[in-house]
């Protein structure tokens, strides 16, 4: 089967060494020049065939023979760019793919690969190829590799520098184009260099560097607009001014500016819409994170939860050591501006109609039998789940879903998860008390699973309304929010654990704490029942 799978590429790379050799006799690729590829006829039979090996076919298996054709074929495909972002979703592939690229002489592979490494889950060694491309002595191979490097590897951004600043062995209009590179990679770590270059080029005074150049330094000076202290200091025209900008810049609807106030923190802010999802404009800050002594003190009733459980565990620890076993260290982190979405969202259920064939007969059954009941959800774990929305059912299928799979699909359409950093920002602003609003917990606010059961049921959850950046975060410990990480790592809650554990409101709400230790789960198998997702877009790179 796999020898026939190979054969059939071979046969249509073959097709296409045919006509290339009657077509432009005697000539190498390179004296072709041009996009004489795009002439033949059959790139449908080729493409149709390199995908059936990538996905019929283990890269492990494949022979130097076969290899050498796909790089080939990448390589001639580099107009459409195709064949390489169809290798990118298989990383084996693309991996075995890019050490032959790396050792032939296909320049226009090669740029392809330097290129499209930041999007593929390769191994740090794959990934570290990069440096390679960055020496390569092909112009475009090495300049695609310099601003695909801050992605990869941007501790080298900053030696890489002045060998393309001073490279004189090309063209002046490629020299050019190094340098501009170079503008372009230093931007992107937000490095101390910058600066300089930025000056240099303004004494180069080549009109597309110098284009580069001032497009940079406005970015720089609206980057300083999107930090919290000179955002907060700007009046109301100003900011909106500012908001309408990024809403035209990412292709979003504006409903107004908002002031959010609570818990000592306050921000007049943007809000978004985009999609049916709603987004507000959060201001960088260069905060202190991390936990390790109360900044206020535990109030009463804190402090009498915990000796009571202290007693009944016969635990002997001081509430600060206990506390601090379950907190992230103290550290100064520098948060860049973004747009984040303001409720959690569910990651494994996807909304249907009652008619979806994909509901199973049996599925279906229960649901009718349920129906005739007087409650209003059906959940059939793993598989299906029934809502009643007034007269009718909000239906949801379950899917199963890989962390880094799910990271990859929220890449393509433009969004990203927070960090660990970034989230806890997002939840705290930067307070030094272990919550928000204090160091012990406010026993006057409605908290999901310890309200009464007389409690005006229509009073909502107070955790759960904006905080001062106008999200709803950290409000229930049962619901864990999925962060940015090599692994699935998730905040904000620990799928109610220690609620469960019997360890009473303060302990079982302490996961919320945006100091509290990311979670790093065992495997990156996500769980529809406990984890969820923000969508945010990074502003750092506002040019």
């Amino acid at each position: 089967m796999a020898k026939d799978i190979r054969e059939c590429l071979l046969e249509q790379a073959g097709k296409f060494h045919q006509w290339q050799e009657i077509t432009y006799p005697g000539k190498t690729t390179e004296e072709i020049g041009g996009v004489w590829e795009v002439d033949y006829h059959a790139w449908n039979d080729i493409f149709d065939a390199f995908c059936h090996v990538l996905n019929q076919m283990d890269a492990e298996t494949a022979d130097s023979v076969l290899l050498d054709e796909m790089v080939y074929l990448i390589a001639r495909a580099n107009e459409a760019e195709g064949f390489i972002q169809e290798t990118t979703s298989h990383p084996k592939w693309f991996e075995c793919l890019c050490r032959r690229a790396t050792a032939s002489n296909e320049n226009e592979a090669k740029w392809q690969f330097a290129a499209y490494l930041p999007e593929c889950s390769c191994s740090q060694e794959v990934r570290d190829i990069i440096l390679d491309f960055a020496k390569d002595p092909n112009e475009y191979v090495s300049r695609r590799a310099l601003l695909a490097m801050p992605a990869l590897r941007p501790d080298c951004v900053e030696q890489f520098a002045p060998l393309f600043w001073e490279r004189n062995c090309y063209s002046p209009e490629l020299q050019e184009y190094q340098r501009i590179a170079v503008l372009v990679s230093l931007d992107a770590i937000h490095s101390d260099l910058l600066p300089q270059y930025l000056e240099r080029a303004k004494q180069d005074g080549r009109s597309y560097l110098l284009e580069h150049a001032k497009r940079i330094e406005g970015g720089l000076a609206m980057n300083e607009k999107l930090s919290r202290p000179q955002f907060n200091q700007m009046d109301t025209t100003e900011k909106q001014a500012l908001m309408e900008s990024l809403a035209a810049r990412y292709d979003m609807t504006f409903l107004g500016l908002h002031t959010f106030d609570r818990w000592g923190q306050s921000c007049t802010t943007g809000i978004f819409e985009k999609d049916g999802r709603e987004f507000v404009f959060v201001p960088g800050d260069t905060v202190t994170l991390g936990w390790e002594q109360f900044a206020v003190g535990l109030n009463q009733e804190s402090r009498e939860e915990l000796e009571y459980l202290f007693r009944e565990w016969e635990m002997e620890q001081d509430p600060v050591e206990l506390i601090g076993e379950s907190m992230a260290p103290v550290r100064q982190v520098a948060i860049g501006s973004m747009l984040a979405g303001r409720e959690l969202e569910e990651i494994n259920w996807e909304p249907v109609k009652l008619e979806d064939p994909r509901l199973r007969s049996e599925w279906l059954e229960d649901f009718r039998q349920f129906a005739l009941t007087d409650r209003d959800s059906l959940t059939l774990a793993g598989r299906a789940r029934f809502e009643r929305d007034g007269d009718s059912w909000q239906v949801s299928l379950y899917h199963e879903v890989d962390y880094l799979d799910f990271q990859n699909r929220l890449q393509k359409q433009g969004f990203s998860l927070p960090t660990a950093d970034e989230w806890a920002y997002l939840c705290g602003g930067g307070c030094r008390t272990l919550f928000p609003w204090g160091d012990g917990l406010d026993y006057s606010m409605r908290l999901r699973w310890f309200e009464d059961m007389d409690e005006d049921e229509n009073r909502p959850y107070d955790m759960e309304e904006p905080n001062f950046f106008g999200l709803s975060i950290a409000y229930d410990p049962y619901m864990r929010e999925v962060v940015q990480a090599d692994r699935l790592t998730t905040c904000g809650g620990d799928g109610g654990c220690n609620i469960c554990g019997g360890l009473g409101p303060f302990l079982g709400f302490l996961p919320c704490s945006p100091h509290c230790k990311p979670e790093v789960q065992e495997d990156n198998e996500l769980n529809g029942d406990y984890d969820f997702y923000r969508p945010i877009i990074r502003l750092e790179n506002y040019d």
